[in-house]
């Protein structure tokens, strides 16, 4: 990472925890004591350092375990007797007022300028419990952070311990649209055995939402149990599983007046089957994500239906990834008691904004009434040939 987006991280902390500093009060003190600490503070922030220490030394010499003055100190005597000393006074205010913002935030930033990722994290851990309003901002700090891949690691290494704030921490890294971030930390967390399924789908789904495709189905690949030489497109085109509606698997969107489930259909065969409830259907809710390279290919599928009513059946569609682009739309589905061979032959075009594709399951009738569904159908053998 470049020493200019240090130097810009680094003063983005110390403004954060400057303005959390303080702000954590003690409890059960006398108000005399709380008023001087509030007077220290005051002329710390004053540029009085001279003061502030003199009534932060007062306040300990009537109650030695107020740690807060030890903060109050710590930041009035910044610099005095060199970096030996200063650093001696803040981890001396860190061990005795530990929810202190501006002491954890000090150590925070040299532990960053010294490399020592590790420490770093510790109080970033510290600052999101004890400086509140300031929170979402130290969650956007930390997701840049991420970009250094070795802070990424020490990051990982924390999370897996399952802090507090873990969800809130991968959910910040995910939304930050910096690719490096998220990919640093998912992938560090997955060495170690600490992604779960969820949290793996988020990183995925957030690949597919940044239009980075290829490195959304290679991570997902990585991650299967058994990944044979060949994938079929799609995967799990069978329904030999049950749909994860993660990564490029199908998707099964929840859909008002719309029922699925995975079928035996005989031979050691599965299928699957949509029920649907006399509703308006616009999307049945099944979709699968697609990476097929530019050029010609035909869907081929095996489908049966049982007392479907449809005002112009079901048929598939096929759009870019930048869901604008419609490459195809057909073998449509009306009604048949048994099985039927149906095929849609299309051609992907080449260009950006359709590296990835969806193929989703539609009712191409006009909105309303004309939508509404009964009866069930099934769906066998999904594949895509080139």
């Amino acid at each position: 990472m470049s020493a200019a987006r240090w130097i810009a991280f680094l003063a983005l902390l110390a403004a954060l925890v400057a303005a959390g500093a303080g702000l954590i009060a003690s409890r059960d003190q006398s108000p005399r004591l709380e008023a001087d600490l509030a007077a220290a503070e005051a002329a710390l922030q004053q540029g009085d350092r001279v003061r502030a220490a003199a009534i932060a030394r007062d306040v300990l010499a009537r109650e030695p375990a107020l740690g807060r003055a030890f903060g109050v100190i710590a930041r009035a005597e910044d610099g005095q007797g060199g970096d030996a000393a200063t650093r001696a006074r803040y981890e001396t205010a860190a061990r005795r007022a530990p929810r202190d913002p501006g002491v954890r935030g000090w150590l925070a930033t040299r532990a960053l300028q010294a490399g020592d990722h590790a420490a770093a994290v510790d109080h970033l851990d510290a600052l999101l419990t004890v400086a509140p309003a300031q929170r979402r901002e130290l969650l956007e700090l930390i997701a840049q952070l991420a970009q250094d891949a070795d802070f990424a690691d020490a990051l990982a290494e924390w999370l897996v311990q399952q802090p507090r704030w873990r969800t809130a921490v991968l959910r910040a890294t995910t939304a930050s649209r910096l690719p490096d971030a998220a990919d640093h930390l998912h992938a560090a967390l997955r060495a170690r055995g600490g992604l779960d399924q969820a949290e793996t789908a988020r990183w995925i789904d957030g690949m597919l939402r940044d239009g980075r495709w290829g490195s959304a189905y290679a991570r997902w690949v990585s991650g299967l149990e058994v990944a044979p030489e060949r994938l079929p497109v799609p995967w799990n085109g069978d329904f030999g599983r049950n749909p994860s509606s993660t990564g490029f698997d199908w998707r099964v969107r929840r859909t008002p007046g719309v029922l699925f489930d995975r079928i035996d259909a005989g031979g050691g065969r599965h299928a699957a089957r949509l029920r649907f409830l006399g509703r308006p259907v616009a999307n049945t809710g099944l979709e699968v994500p697609l990476l097929l390279a530019p050029g010609e290919h035909v869907l081929r599928l095996r489908a049966r239906s049982a007392g479907l009513r449809s005002d112009q059946g079901l048929e598939w569609r096929l759009v870019c990834s930048d869901g604008r682009t419609r490459i195809a739309s057909g073998a449509r589905m009306r009604g048949a008691r048994d099985w039927v061979d149906l095929e849609l032959p299309f051609t992907v075009p080449e260009g950006e904004g359709c590296e990835g594709q969806w193929l989703r399951l539609v009712n191409p009738a006009p909105r309303g009434v004309a939508q509404t569904l009964r009866g069930e159908l099934q769906l066998a053998e999904v594949r895509i040939e080139m």
